[in-house]
């Protein structure tokens, strides 16, 4: 009896030892498959302060302090910084300054002053003099939200309180299409509202029939309030609205979002109308250039109507992913091919691609999403643990396949993000990525983010990352929305947009489909019609860096005398001619610029009409002939932004000093 019992205890010990076996087994089966994942320490950007003693005509002040203590949550955050990114795509160099690092030299020489609503509370009063005196001087003081004795200097009094924008209710000076497509942009934004206008303030935009842009003469001068959150209203639209804390949300089946979830309002997925770039333009030059003319560089080289930037993503042709580029070197076009690490590019396929003139840049197979790239850690064939192959190591293989030291465009593959807001471009800015391409309306088309411009990125706390996104406007596999040709038709005719076309070369490998590729080889010749290049990411962002390196300083004279005609005096003898001058009695309007383009290709526009007299002549350059200080006459042709007229002026590289005359 005593020794069944001892058999039972021993088989007992026999089976629960071979059940242990089996799980430890089974474990190690399972691990094996589905290896447990380790976290890893990664490195993120800090928040940066940006400022500049530009040779510009516009000057910004912020305080980055302020913005960061404001919030803390997203309807609540200072996101001041959209003004840098405003006057930057529109104009090109821009002066920024803080209340600390502003100097009177700055001040003096900007003819258009920005006090953004960091500053809308806390000007000295003995800055708040100058700036009065600058206005009477005939300047442009334009200020954000202002508060205290600003407002009472500048502003309607404000005392009906801060209320939630719904809807655009008026656009003053805006003309049709552009009025009509501008009143159905969505609202992320509050306005403050008054009990009173201010006394000979113009209203220029309202929102819920209240003035959230007015302007009001003081001296010689003009200040204009933006009484809204005008940096709010950008950043939710283009770097997309977030929850409060700043968390983005995941479809469903999944623990990671895509950038589609980023996107403000659900009417944006398939929208053909860049609100973002329409309302910078409006307040450029509809509202400041209803009072001071504004002198810009051209947005695109060669004095092009637009850009389609070529953008085509590898994960797994290597160095048959480039096919697309020999078609696009005979039509003049390069692009920009982005290769994960595991796509089987090799370094010779990475050369030819270079030396074609194609750009080379990373699809980051990221963290977290279903393209995750993990590296196996055990013991010899039992590797039960993983950890992701960041974005780091990414970068540093794809460098030593490259012929080139350096990566400066990226992709999240597929589009996914991260379910922290602005997590990705903080890993993305430490790594010294320039342009992420990761944004996408997809499956559909148009300007989800409402530009097609990069745009500068900002972290949870508002401050500028130093990088910026170019949302892909055109995806592959577009289901609905604009078609290509229609956005490239309409930014011929007056919204002059930068377009991202995505078409990754695995969709013909495939599937052949003769139909599709016609239609791809028919962008180009649409391109052409339509004066429209065909550029990479790493060529646009170059020429975009040139623009705002540049130098655009420029006075108003008037009762100028209009330029002598000359003509050769009677011949005596067999001496030469001598030029004598016609006398030149008539007045006109005088824009004095003085330009530095950083590189060929680049021109600029002003004013067709100055006031109230329309563009008469341009001369460049000044030399002395028979003792008098002549200058040459410039080609000017004429030019349009939405609505808006202009005449555009080709510029020699380096120093320019033009008179463009009206009259």
């Amino acid at each position: 009896m005593f020794e069944s019992r001892r058999k039972q205890s021993a088989h007992t010990a026999y089976r629960a030892l071979l059940w242990a076996l089996v799980l430890i087994v089974a474990t190690a089966l399972y691990l094996d498959n589905s290896p447990f994942v380790l976290e890893t320490d990664v490195e993120t950007a800090e928040g940066m302060t940006i400022t500049r003693e530009a040779n510009s005509d516009v000057l910004i002040v912020l305080d980055y302090e302020a913005i960061r203590n404001s919030g803390p949550d997203f309807e609540a955050r200072d996101f001041s910084v959209a003004w840098i990114n405003l006057f930057e795509q529109e104009i090109g160099p821009v002066s920024i300054a803080t209340p600390q690092s502003l100097s009177m030299k700055v001040l003096e020489a900007s003819r258009v002053v920005v006090l953004t609503s960091s500053v809308s509370d806390q000007v000295p009063d003995e800055l708040l003099e100058k700036l009065r005196l600058h206005a009477l001087d005939g300047n442009i003081i334009v200020v954000e939200r202002p508060k205290g004795k600003l407002r009472d200097t500048f502003s309607a009094n404000g005392r009906a309180g801060e209320r939630e924008g719904q809807k655009l209710t008026y656009l003053r000076g805006l003309v049709d299409p552009y009025k009509q497509e501008m009143m159905g942009m969505p609202l992320s934004t509050e306005f403050v509202g008054s009990t009173a206008p201010r006394q000979g303030a113009t209203t220029h935009l309202a929102i819920d029939g209240a003035p959230a842009i007015y302007a009001a003469p003081m001296g010689d001068g003009t200040a204009i309030t933006v009484d809204f959150d005008f940096g709010q209203q950008m950043v939710a639209l283009q770097q997309g609205r977030p929850s409060s804390d700043y968390e983005v949300d995941a479809p469903e089946g999944h623990t990671t979002p895509k950038t589609s979830a980023l996107i403000m309002a659900p009417e944006l997925h398939t929208n053909p109308v860049p609100y973002a770039d329409l309302l910078e333009r409006f307040i450029v030059h509809g509202v400041i250039g209803s009072y001071t003319p504004v002198p810009m560089f051209w947005p695109f080289p060669g004095g092009a109507n637009g850009a389609i930037v070529a953008l085509h993503e590898d994960t797994a042709l290597g160095d048959g992913g480039g096919w697309m580029l020999d078609y696009e070197t005979d039509k003049n076009g390069v692009s920009t091919l982005l290769s994960s690490v595991d796509s089987g590019l090799t370094a010779s396929g990475a050369a030819i691609i270079q030396r074609m003139g194609g750009e080379l840049g990373l699809s980051w197979k990221k963290e977290g999403t279903p393209h995750e790239l993990l590296e196996r850690v055990g013991i010899g064939e039992f590797q039960p643990l993983a950890q992701p192959v960041g974005l780091a190591a990414q970068l540093d293989e794809l460098r030593e396949t490259l012929p080139v030291n350096y990566v400066k465009t990226a992709r999240i593959t597929d589009s996914w993000w991260d379910e922290e807001w602005a997590r990705p471009f903080e890993l993305m800015a430490a790594q010294d990525i320039r342009v992420d391409t990761s944004y996408s309306p997809a499956p559909g088309a148009g300007y989800a983010f409402g530009t097609g411009f990069p745009f500068l990125v900002v972290n949870n706390e508002g401050q500028p990352l130093g990088m910026r996104e170019l949302p892909v406007v055109y995806p592959t596999g577009v289901t609905e929305g604009p078609e290509l040709a229609e956005l490239i038709s309409q930014s011929a005719a007056g919204h002059h947009q930068a377009i991202t076309w995505a078409v990754d070369p695995e969709i013909f490998a495939d599937y052949p489909d003769m139909e599709r590729f016609e239609k791809w080889l028919g962008v180009f010749e649409l391109a052409e019609q339509q004066n429209h290049i065909i550029t990479n990411v790493l060529r646009f962002d170059q020429f975009l860096r040139s623009r705002r390196a540049g130098r655009i300083q420029s006075r108003v004279v008037r009762d100028a005398q209009l330029p002598r005609k000359r003509r050769p005096a009677p011949q005596a003898g067999d001496d030469a001619p001598d030029e004598v001058a016609e006398p030149s009695p008539e007045s006109a309007t005088l824009l004095r610029i003085t330009v530095e383009s950083k590189r060929r290709g680049m021109s600029i526009t002003v004013p067709a009409k100055l006031d109230g007299k329309g563009f008469h002549l341009a001369k460049k350059g000044v030399n002395r002939i028979a003792g008098e200080l002549v200058s040459g006459d410039v080609e000017t042709l004429p030019a349009g932004l939405v609505g808006y007229k202009f005449r555009r002026i080709p510029l020699d590289a380096g120093f320019n000093t033009i008179d463009v005359y009206y009259r």
